[in-house]
């Protein structure tokens, strides 16, 4: 995990070298973040009507369905919002930067940026999810913040070999060509690896979840949320070993010397 993180530091750094476009990415990655929150906060929303309809009033249930299909409609385009403005965002750190360089580095630089950008957006959105879960339950919440270090220390391990190996695919042997099928192989393979692994701590939670659900110490309305939640986290962790395995594989601070 701590690799991740320092890899993830020095390509920023690497990418966007000054300038204040540097907190405009980081801001629109707690966006990301708030978004996140916002969705857990429209399903503890559904939850609470489904579970509760009987109990509410005619009138004000009308009023919560109303309001919740009108926050499901301002997360949807504050998301559709926040990854559109994210290009202008790079295209301007970019022109602002003025580094000379190929085309072929240009294009990696790119790829780079859009990985590093979205591991940044998916790393804000883990401390979201637990500081939702952290409100709802604290003990589900501490098993969660340790399922989800092992998880990340494994993906870490996973990214800092694929960095090693694309190292290698991107300088062979004189004579020798790396062909199309080892090189995307390589990353397909690690990313499912992965994701694999987020797959089986997943199933960790859920057991807890259902555990303490049983033994009623989670009302059904946040275990209902938190399932969700849980689902939710799956897929972030799973973006994120994708990310970073297509970060390796652009890594221009490994292989920009491909282009000498």
């Amino acid at each position: 995990m701590l690799f991740i993180a320092r890899e993830m530091i020095a390509g920023f750094r690497h990418l966007f070298p000054q300038g204040r476009f540097r907190w405009v990415l980081v801001a629109l990655s707690f966006v990301a973040a708030a978004i996140s929150v916002s969705e857990l906060l429209v399903m503890k929303f559904f939850s609470t009507l489904v579970l509760h309809e009987g109990d509410i009033d005619q009138q004000l249930l009308v009023l919560a369905v109303a309001g919740f299909f009108i926050f499901f409609v301002v997360t949807r385009v504050g998301q559709f919002f926040q990854r559109n403005y994210r290009v202008k965002a790079l295209e301007t750190a970019f022109s602002r930067a003025k580094k000379e360089r190929s085309t072929k580095e240009e294009n990696r630089e790119w790829a780079m940026a859009f990985e590093l950008t979205n591991v940044m957006s998916y790393g804000t959105q883990l401390v979201a999810i637990l500081g939702f879960f952290l409100i709802l339950n604290p003990l589900m919440s501490l098993f969660n913040l340790l399922v989800i270090l092992v998880i990340l220390q494994s993906v870490g391990s996973i990214f800092k070999k694929q960095i090693a190996v694309h190292a290698l695919l991107n300088t062979p042997e004189p004579g020798k060509r790396v062909k199309p099928h080892q090189r995307h192989g390589a990353r397909i393979k690690a990313a499912e690896t992965g994701s694999l692994i987020s797959g089986a701590g997943m199933l960790a939670i859920l057991a807890l979840l259902l555990y303490l659900s049983i033994q009623g110490d989670i009302t059904p309305a946040n275990t209902l949320v938190m399932f969700l939640g849980a689902r939710l986290q799956n897929s972030v962790i799973n973006n994120t070993s994708q990310s970073l395995m297509k970060y390796a594989r652009n890594n221009s601070r490994v292989s920009s010397h491909d282009d000498e």
